[in-house]
């Protein structure tokens, strides 16, 4: 287990601010996860337990803990395992939140107070002679009290009567955030130690194990979580009257984690990062120009995907992709003994870079990645796993059945049966198409008509008559 805080000394002597993440993970999990503990949670009989075994040199070893690392049922299992600890953090949170807000900084009401005071003498001053020096002076000493103010925060940090637990989990990593002091932090730690060893009967890494200021931030499934606080003013309108204020105080953001740039590009073996040097792979000079283009695509791709919700990830980034997209045009020069300069005036388009190649008469272009093209909008959290509503399909029957039960030829119009479908393949089929029927199925965008057993067969034989002619 490994969690996050520090303790950081702020406004009122011997206090510490009340913001904490810490960072939990089972050591070992997938190779120490007791299978008894999970037989009583999940009801199994042991008998499906006792055929469980690994292979190890050819050999077959009865095992009692442990789950297959790699396999689908793994974050299963550890979900059944870890749903215990999941209402151990609920109970705990509803024992440690109290309070409905915080209250107000004492400091920052002061000069609040000034303020108001200040505005309120100012509205006497308006319009009056004499008064412009005297206003300007007035605004200079709101100025003044408002940037004073602005280093404060507008609620006690410090409120015993206000605190909040929040708990999540990804499978047997999972993060806990405290807003309250530094011996509720360790009180807590304590606590879940104590339940995960003597309750799940599972080791914690205490050489990961701290807690940590969340100004300093914590890993969680690859991202670094911290909060942040802009010193951006931004001007609101706030009771008739146009004010500034701080455009964000204390939220969470996400991060790429320090120095897992660096590490990407020393193992990918892009060059130097710091130097902002690529440098070619010999090894891949036996691949194709094609394989090539899309094994570096498949890197950088991966990695700018998985952190596409990280706070200014293209940003971030961009000093990787300039070593990743000269490592690129590094190795293909090598492959073909010529310059960097000829490759990417080869590949330049007015569009990006792209690789044309000519296949069975076809031709099919590789496009290079770019970070201007990763989507780095994150989804609303309301559309977050949302099952979609498929209660109007399953209310009446498919158009299709609908059709066929209107006991109708769609072509000539009879009622008189037996009637059959006329299917086609694909809608491209009878894009260009000048018969009637052909034109009915584009009209209606189907590929499926309704017709009797006499048009179906003279439509099979290119003979089915206009519409005007069977009327007749």
């Amino acid at each position: 287990m490994s969690g996050n805080f520090d303790n950081e000394v702020s406004g009122k002597t011997g206090k510490q601010l009340n913001r904490s993440l810490k960072r939990i993970r089972c050591k070992h999990f997938v190779d120490s996860c007791s299978f008894y503990p999970l037989i009583e949670l999940s009801k199994f009989p042991l008998t499906e337990f006792q055929h469980l075994h690994y292979l190890e040199e050819w050999t077959y070893h009865t095992t009692y803990s442990g789950v297959p690392q790699g396999s689908i049922c793994a974050p299963i299992l550890a979900n059944v395992y870890l749903h215990e600890l999941d209402l151990f953090m609920k109970t705990m949170k509803e024992q440690f939140d109290k309070g409905g807000r915080r209250k107000g900084n004492r400091a920052y009401i002061r000069y609040s107070n000034k303020i108001h005071r200040l505005r309120k003498r100012g509205n006497r001053l308006k319009g009056k002679e004499n008064s412009k020096e005297t206003l300007q002076a007035i605004q200079k000493e709101i100025k003044e009290i408002q940037r004073q103010r602005r280093h404060l925060p507008s609620s006690d940090p410090f409120d015993e009567g206000y605190k909040r637990l929040h708990y999540c989990r990804y499978a047997d990593d999972y993060v806990i955030s405290i807003i309250g002091s530094k011996a509720d932090a360790e009180r807590i730690q304590q606590g879940v130690k104590r339940f995960i060893q003597e309750t799940l009967k599972l080791e914690i890494a205490e050489e990961k194990s701290h807690i940590r200021h969340s100004k300093q931030g914590a890993t969680f499934v690859g991202y670094w979580i911290k909060t942040y606080s802009g010193a951006r003013v931004v001007k609101v309108q706030c009771n008739a009257r146009h004010t500034t204020r701080k455009s964000m105080s204390e939220r969470i953001q996400l991060q790429i984690p320090p120095g897992k740039l660096q590490k990407f590009c020393a193992e990918k073996r892009y060059g130097i990062y710091e130097n902002v040097k690529g440098r070619h792979k010999a090894e891949l000079s036996t691949l194709s120009d094609a394989e090539i283009i899309l094994a570096y695509n498949g890197e950088l791709r991966g990695l700018a995907n998985y952190y596409a919700l990280a706070h200014s990830a293209k940003g971030e980034m961009n000093k990787l992709a300039h070593i990743w997209q000269t490592s690129l045009f590094k190795t293909l020069a090598h492959k073909h003994k010529t310059h960097v300069t000829t490759i990417a005036k080869r590949l330049k388009t007015d569009d990006g870079y792209v690789h044309t190649v000519q296949e069975k008469g076809k031709t099919r272009t590789i496009r290079l990645f770019r970070l201007k093209d990763l989507k780095t909008s994150p989804s609303p959290y309301q559309s977050i796993d949302i099952p979609p509503n498929t209660f109007a399909l399953t209310l009446s029957r498919s158009e299709l059945i609908r059709r066929i039960n209107a006991e109708q030829c769609e072509y000539c119009e009879t009622k008189e049966g037996p009637f059959q479908v006329h299917h086609i393949r694909k809608m491209k089929d009878v894009a260009n198409g000048k018969e009637l029927w052909q034109r009915i199925m584009i009209a209606r965008r189907r590929k499926t008509l309704i017709l009797c057993v006499g048009c179906h067969q003279r439509l099979h034989a290119g003979t089915l008559p206009g519409r005007s002619q069977l009327k007749r």
